[in-house]
């Protein structure tokens, strides 16, 4: 649950005035920690590891005229390995009225976006960024954003950012490394669509075209059904991707009191008839302690997929060695526990 600083301390008398008319100030977060068991041909071992751990500093502050400034810190903590990354997700300021939402800063692309709606594993190692993700799928550096009002389940948001890429750096951002995204959004109910689009001149520079993404979910009763489609097109001949790269995830839910039983099925597939697709399955039960506090278990069967990529796990293990000509098969058992605040 969120909490409120009703003050801030503040040991400073000359500082005090410039705080005197700050609004409250939000503090939340999320720690969620696994033990994982891997294996595959070349390794197997055990793994605690922390699950896009985060805590966050937000806030608001009434202009008036129905215009409010407002303002978002969020940092990656690893709580296995006793360090973070201040800063390093969402974090912005901006202005938010009846014209919706405008901020600056550095925050997940309108694809992303589109994505994490309808994952059932997210921020696991079986997170579906192992294999749909990629390409405008990040949380990028120096962007100014715009999300729209909801119109009865509609919306839309466009970001544009100058250089994707720029973390810990101080020098100026890099020339030819913007990119812009998209998307349009309808949720109402059971149901949720989404479409997103990215490209750019950062795509050019990773030997990359534009990326497409559609996902949809439906929930009735206990039972939900998701979906995704990714195409994200190869500009180079001789570098990057070994082709144009299409990507499909169907997964499904069924809620049973605390218990939550789900499973996923996704692959990717390259044009190039030469190339190692990456295919994962994964099946899994949370269950719910409380609104904050979740138990989970989950098994993922893979092949040509490093798990734990696509969810910013702190220890990623699976894949291949570039030497390889041949696929690899790797499975994962993990256990884990999270809680929101």
């Amino acid at each position: 649950m969120k909490k409120s600083l009703i003050a801030l301390a503040i040991a400073s008398a000359v500082s005090a005035p410039a705080f005197a008319a700050t609004s409250n100030v939000d503090v939340y977060g999320k720690l969620h920690v696994a033990l994982s068991f891997y294996d595959d041909s070349n390794y197997s071992d055990m793994q605690v590891s922390s699950n896009a751990s985060r805590i966050g500093f937000k806030g608001t502050e009434d202009l008036g005229g129905g215009l409010a400034a407002i303002w978002q810190i969020e940092s990656g903590i690893n709580l296995d390995e006793q360090n973070g990354t201040f800063a390093s997700r969402n974090s912005f300021v901006g202005l938010k009225g009846g014209f919706g939402t405008a901020l600056i800063g550095n925050h997940d692309t309108p694809l992303k976006l589109v994505g994490r709606a309808v994952d059932l594993f997210p921020d696991t190692v079986a997170d579906s960024r192992n294999v749909v993700g990629g390409g405008s799928d990040t949380r990028a550096d120096n962007v100014v954003a715009y999300i729209s009002p909801n119109w009865t389940g509609f919306s839309f948001a466009a970001a544009y950012s100058t250089d994707v890429n720029s973390a810990g750096t101080t020098a100026g951002d890099v020339a030819d490394r913007s990119a812009y995204n998209l998307n349009v959004t309808y949720a109402n109910g059971p149901v949720f669509v989404g479409f997103g689009y990215g490209d750019g001149d950062y795509h050019e520079a990773n030997y990359l075209g534009a990326q497409y993404r559609l996902a949809a979910g439906f929930t009735f009763g206990d039972f939900k059904l998701v979906g995704q489609y990714d195409r994200l097109e190869d500009d180079s001949a001789t570098l990057g991707m070994p082709g144009d790269y299409d990507a499909f995830m169907v997964g499904g839910s069924f809620t049973m009191g605390a218990m939550v039983f789900k499973a996923s099925w996704m692959q990717g597939e390259y044009d190039a008839a030469s190339s190692r697709d990456p295919e994962q399955l994964t099946v899994g039960m949370d269950y719910n302690l409380s609104k904050r506090t979740s138990v989970y278990a989950l098994y993922a069967d893979g092949q040509n997929v490093s798990f734990g990529a696509g969810g910013g796990t702190s220890d990623q293990v699976g894949g291949y060695p570039s030497s390889l000509t041949t696929d690899v098969d790797n499975q994962v058992i993990s256990l884990g526990v999270a809680h929101s605040f």
